[in-house]
């Protein structure tokens, strides 16, 4: 690049400059820095929990508690019917009386 252009001087590029920037900082003023969505961050199960409670739920920090109260309730129920349940309180006694025939099986 031998040849220099000579910006200082020229008043063609001096104009346009100068309305680039008056059209950039209209645009700027104008135009909103964040788009204005209707965004919601309350998850799903805490909307549907707060709408069927019947109004007994009114903010999202209840919901979440009783869904966690719910899930540990529910786990502990599970853990008990896998581990504890068979062997605790659905353990029936049976007993089985072998006959004297029975007991006289040849060897």
């Amino acid at each position: 690049m031998d040849n220099e252009v000579n910006i200082i001087g020229n008043s063609d590029i001096n104009q346009a400059l100068e309305e680039f920037e008056i059209k950039s900082t209209t645009e700027k003023i104008n135009k909103p820095t964040t788009k204005n969505y209707n965004i919601d961050d309350t998850p799903g199960m805490v909307k549907l929990l707060i709408k069927y409670s019947g109004g007994a739920i009114k903010e999202q920090k209840q919901a979440e508690k009783i869904l966690l109260i719910f899930v540990i309730i529910s786990i502990t129920i599970a853990l008990f019917l896998s581990f504890g349940g068979r062997n605790g309180l659905f353990k029936k006694h049976v007993k089985v009386e072998i006959g004297p025939e029975l007991n006289q099986i040849p060897r």
